[in-house]
């Protein structure tokens, strides 16, 4: 299939994930993938001829993980357990977050470690590549496994439950062919974190380009402020022997070489406030926590997550569906972008601050009738607020269920939307710092002279309108978004 993405449980990526769930590209199950899983389908086979106890095929699951089940009830408990753990609910999950989680399940089970039927895997991709998405809500992960959502996914491919058509909601298509559920189809095709995964997969995407257009913005108001860029020099960096730092302060100079700085002005103070000051040490921590996280990502996208893991004809009993590992991830991405956020906030107080720019107060065309952006200040530091509220770490909590069998969470699947909410707060953010720094330019007569901001700026001001007089600025921050959402659709 020209153009596709191969799923073949070892190689995908973020981006592979977001062209999937976003742009429709198709998948292609490569042969091995699926020689993989039918030979972990025969073996689970093999297990049960022989007696052996399987984990969700002889046996009940968690607390009930003592109850046996006979081989004539086999087909009956595996339907029970996709009905019974369908309990998703709240808002619909949005379309592109399921084909995320779609797409990551049908490469995970290419890995081999589940061994469902696989017609149940061949329906998945196919599913993928008709555009049929499958309904599900928002709660019910306590990241040990997504079941609620997969076990919603395995229905609509069995002919149960709703799908998206467009806008709309449909009763989902029966299967043309019957698939039987026996052996631990439905256990093995839930026994993952896919949904999360793939969530996870799309705010790395976000966060990614969200990161590269702020320090453009970041930039900007440099070159408003003619703030000082020693502090971004190498020699400083290697002071501190800090990765993230030196990669942020690398990035800096780039997108402000040629910009003109005169250190012996002399209305110049000593050092800049802190938002020009300790960008690369606060922006460093979070270049490394997107890294950590793309990391962690990529292993679950391509993980063998199921209990138990089928593997060399055994079954082995794992806790490689705990999402723990993933949460920290999440939990400390939003923990070095709220520090971020701060920084950012106090870059547009400093941009509306005459001691600082030597511009009117707040940016206003004539101070006392005219407002100016005065009220954006509240913008920054209610979206830099919000930011910070969510970084609160999901590590603090967990839970007690299944009678205390299943007694510890990771709550990676809250984390991640916690972590969504964070990107799009931030997004807001960055699109005030761009309004304002825009307006400080236009004011001061000054062109940027970045070699990296110089594109920015001549889009910035053909999209958000001209002139000093006051107006409803919220507008110029949504147009400040449509630039920022341009530079990184790119």
């Amino acid at each position: 299939m020209s153009g596709a993405i191969i799923l073949d449980g070892a190689t995908l990526t973020p981006a592979a994930v977001a062209s999937v769930a976003r742009d429709g590209t198709p998948v292609e199950l490569d042969p091995a993938a699926r020689a993989r899983n039918q030979e972990a389908h025969a073996a689970i086979a093999k297990l049960l001829e022989r007696g052996d106890p399987l984990y969700g095929a002889t046996t009940g699951v968690g607390a009930l993980r003592d109850r046996t089940i006979e081989d004539a009830d086999r087909e009956r408990f595996q339907w029970n357990l996709l009905r019974s753990h369908a309990v998703s609910a709240g808002r619909p999950v949005e379309p592109e977050l399921v084909r995320a989680g779609m797409a990551v399940r049908a490469n995970q089970l290419g890995g081999g470690g589940a061994g469902v039927a696989p017609e149940l895997l061949d329906r998945l991709v196919s599913a993928l590549n008709a555009g049929v998405t499958p309904l599900t809500r928002e709660l019910g992960s306590l990241g040990t496994g997504d079941l609620p959502a997969l076990a919603d996914i395995a229905l609509t491919l069995l002919g149960e439950g709703k799908v998206w058509r467009g806008n709309e909601l449909i009763d989902a298509p029966p299967p043309q062919t019957a698939i039987e559920l026996g052996l631990r189809d439905a256990l093995g095709f839930m026994s993952s974190n896919a949904m999360t995964a793939g969530h996870a997969a799309l705010i790395v995407v976000d966060a990614r380009a969200l990161q590269a257009r702020w320090l453009e913005v970041a930039a900007l108001s440099f070159e408003a402020l003619h703030a000082d860029p020693v502090v971004l020099d190498p020699r400083v960096q290697a002071a501190r022997r800090a990765r993230g730092q030196a990669a942020v302060a690398a990035r800096m100079r780039e997108l402000l070489a040629g910009a003109p700085f005169d250190p012996r002005s002399p209305d110049r103070l000593v050092q800049d406030p802190y938002p020009f000051r300790v960008l690369p040490q606060v922006d460093g921590v979070a270049h490394d926590a997107l890294d950590g996280l793309d990391e962690v990502v990529g292993r679950e996208l391509n993980a063998r997550p199921e209990n138990a893991l089928i593997h060399e004809g055994r079954a082995y009993p794992t806790g490689n569906f705990h999402a723990a590992e993933l949460g920290a991830g999440l939990d400390a991405l939003r923990a070095a972008f709220g520090h971020s956020a701060s920084l950012i906030a106090g870059r547009v107080s400093a941009l509306l601050d005459p001691r600082m720019s030597g511009l009117p107060p707040f940016l206003a065309g004539d101070p006392g009738p005219d407002s100016g952006h005065m009220m954006l200040e509240y913008t920054a530091h209610a979206a830099a607020a919000e930011i910070r509220s969510l970084a609160t770490p999901m590590a603090v909590q967990s839970v007690w269920a299944s009678l205390g069998v299943e007694s510890h969470a990771s709550l990676a699947a809250t984390a991640a939307t916690r972590t969504a909410e964070m990107v799009h707060a931030m997004n807001v953010l960055v699109a005030t710092e761009l309004a304002v720094a825009v307006r400080a330019l236009r004011m001061a007569d000054r062109v940027p002279r970045g070699a990296g901001v110089r594109a920015l700026y001549a889009t910035a001001v053909q999209t958000i309108a001209p002139g000093t007089e006051d107006r409803a600025f919220g507008g110029d921050v949504e147009a400040a978004r449509r630039v920022l959402a341009a530079r990184s659709a790119r």
